[in-house]
């Protein structure tokens, strides 16, 4: 079992799962609900930027399309992540995962393939997104080019570490409910976190009382350690550029994709460990 993830047979049934479940995913309605809520997040988002060339005398930015992006891909990815916290724990509660793994297929391939199937749906998404951008110029004509969605493809990185903590609590969890309620309260506590630091950091010294000086110098101590695993760090630290609209480096795109890896290796540890009953 410790060698599955290099036999040949796991690649082959992780691909048969990711065809069984991508095709009811693409049919239901909810994928159908989510790529509409995008493109009239895009509609609403362009009215209000043709309205500010409108009324604002000077209007300044180097990416029209940043802060449309970062909302989008982080409402797909908090979407995303809660539909893998209740996999996992919708097979266990069913009882299909017992079928499965009677198969036999190993549990690294039940992850992988439940990952890779949201990650399929996440594509086609940001690619429904790319194509409205384009063909509808929600943002005003000739506002947008292909260039200027450009970043779209590079985005979607950093929500990948949100999809991995939603598997690895439906690994831990029993039931869908519990799984969900998890998942939402430990992404709630990680977002008040990042908040708070992010409002407390900004704040003169000198306009702060003794224990919100306190405070922050308490959250400062702990980023070092919680930012490298945080999946909702790493979104913030996506949010936090498009308001400074610095560019995103290769060491921040290397430490979210190896905090994916590790987090699905761990779901995979977890999975086994707790077996199909929870």
């Amino acid at each position: 079992m410790a060698t599955a993830l290099h036999l040949p047979g796991t690649l082959h049934l992780t691909g048969l799962l990711v065809r069984r479940e991508l095709g009811a995913k693409l049919t239901s309605p909810w994928f159908f609900v989510v790529a509409t809520a995008i493109c009239l997040t895009a509609l609403v988002y362009g009215s209000g930027f043709q309205q500010s060339f409108e009324t604002e005398t000077v209007l300044v930015t180097s990416d029209p399309l940043l802060a449309l992006n970062v909302m989008v891909i982080s409402f797909v990815g908090l979407v995303l992540g809660l539909r893998l916290a209740s996999g996992l724990a919708w097979e266990r509660e069913h009882r299909t995962l017992e079928v499965l793994l009677v198969g036999p297929v190993p549990w690294s391939a039940v992850v992988l393939a439940k990952f890779l199937v949201e990650l399929c749906v996440l594509a086609l998404l940001l690619a429904i997104y790319w194509a409205y951008l384009l063909l509808a110029q929600p943002l005003g004509a000739g506002v947008i080019g292909l260039a200027d969605t450009l970043p779209i493809g590079q985005m979607p990185i950093f929500v990948l570490p949100l999809l991995a903590l939603g598997l690895l609590i439906s690994a831990w969890a029993r039931s869908v409910r519990s799984a969900v309620v998890g998942f939402l309260v430990l992404v709630g506590l990680l977002a008040i976190y990042e908040a708070t630091l992010a409002v407390m950091t900004t704040l003169p010294a000198a306009d702060m009382s003794l224990s919100s000086l306190y405070l922050r110098a308490g959250l400062e101590s702990v980023a070092p350690v919680l930012h490298p695993v945080s999946a909702v760090g790493a979104l913030a630290g996506l949010i936090e550029r498009s308001v400074t609209q610095n560019p995103v480096t290769a060491l921040q795109t290397g430490a979210s994709l190896a905090l994916t890896v590790a987090t699905l290796g761990l779901c995979i540890i977890v999975a086994r460990f707790k077996g199909t009953q929870g």
